[in-house]
């Protein structure tokens, strides 16, 4: 029996790689680049491919070349962020309740290992922060607040131009940290890296948006204290020899996704058809999160689906060749409704969570074949589930 053909909707997850990042990527490694911070010429041909990158990203965030630090990927810029925005030993942190697991623990090393104050912010139902109960939470002891711009598993994407104001207003001392790991790409940036919004700290990463897994970058608005010194590389922020092929190929897919001038309109259009053919045809479905508009990630869908539980739904969905995920990959597979659904007010009772993420390489015929393989899985499913309890 051949087997049926591959649906890949969790690009909120990874993205495969752009065809030219990965042409590139290939030639380069075999280039016999040295150290970028060696004096030779092997080094310094590392150096400029380094310091290309560097100015690349910078303009596509509207910061400068020296505001960019390069790390590992999202994790770690955020836990550089969030553990390195104070030295303080005493003070508060301010996070959401619906923040990526690394802002969560690094807010928790703060509270252990520094004596700090941590504050949880809750949200609304479907993710959004309400100005007036962040307003609340503020003290004029807080020294970091950190926010999620596009909330990686239901895709809410907060009105930061009007709630980092607020925060300079009534917290001056906080330093502001901002995860645009989804956001990035997807969403303009540049009022958070100058003007009267710029926040102090944010993180991005290649693989969300068909670069390599294992480079990311922080747009550091004020020094941040080292936790890993190392050599003393990325001016004394991030030690460690930097990956200067990894770096080109971040920059790489960043211009690639930005010459596709008609992703967003394309995604989105497909995102809305994959929501309206999945609650035509089945009951008992609902969207969870931002209706589609501003504030929404354009190619994020996220659906309660009653009757059945998680896993076995990202199962069967896998057996018939379709790639989705019940959440965040940082919090799949621990048997729960996750902290995101649970900030949110949503229960394992409810039944299935399932989230479909789609990217530049999605097209109608995915979309359309995935939205009748969830029919039948679900179908199936359910007379199982309804079965047992019987």
């Amino acid at each position: 029996m051949a087997l049926p053909s591959k649906i890949y909707l969790d690009h909120g997850g990874t993205t495969p790689l752009d065809p030219v990042v990965l042409e590139g990527l290939t030639t380069r490694l075999a280039w016999p680049l040295g150290n970028p911070n060696a004096a030779h010429e092997s080094g310094q041909v590392a150096r400029a491919m380094l310091e290309d990158a560097r100015r690349s990203l910078a303009s596509a965030l509207g910061c400068t070349p020296e505001s960019i630090v390069f790390t590992s990927g999202g994790t770690e810029s955020l836990t550089l962020a969030v553990r390195g925005a104070t030295t303080a030993r005493r003070g508060r942190v301010l996070i959401t309740t619906i923040e990526h697991s690394a802002v969560r623990t690094a807010a928790e090393a703060l509270k252990t290992e520094a004596e700090f104050e941590l504050d949880l912010l809750g949200v609304g139902s479907t993710g959004l922060i309400d100005p007036a109960t962040l307003r609340e939470a503020l003290h004029p002891e807080t020294r970091v607040v950190a926010l999620i711009l596009a909330q990686n598993e239901i895709g809410t994407i907060q009105p930061l131009e009007r709630l980092v104001p607020l925060i300079r207003a009534h917290a001056p001392r906080a330093r502001i940290v901002v995860d645009a790991v989804q956001a990035f790409g997807k969403a303009d940036l540049h009022f958070l890296t100058s003007g009267p919004s710029a926040v102090d700290a944010l993180a991005i990463t290649a693989h969300k948006l068909h670069g390599p897994v294992g480079i990311g970058a922080l747009f550091v608005n004020r020094p941040l204290h080292a936790w890993a010194k190392g050599g003393g590389q990325e001016r004394g922020m991030r030690g460690g020899t930097q990956p200067a092929v990894l770096a080109w190929a971040f920059a790489e897919a960043v211009r690639q996704y930005a010459l596709d001038v008609d992703a967003a309109v394309r995604i989105g259009a497909l995102r809305d058809h994959l929501v309206a053919s999945i609650l035509e045809s089945l009951p008992g479905v609902r969207l969870t999160g931002e209706p589609s508009g501003p504030s929404r990630l354009y190619n994020n869908a996220h659906f309660c689906i009653a009757g059945l539980p998680s896993e076995p739904l990202v199962n069967g969905l896998s057996s018939v060749g379709v790639a989705a995920s019940a959440g965040a990959a940082c919090s799949t597979g621990k048997g729960k409704v996750s902290p995101t659904l649970q900030a949110i007010g949503r229960r394992e009772t409810e039944g299935a969570f399932l989230r479909m993420t789609l990217g530049r390489t999605s097209t109608l015929q995915d979309v359309d074949d995935a939205a009748l393989r969830l029919v039948e899985v679900v179908t199936r499913l359910r007379q199982t589930y309804s079965k047992r309890t019987s």
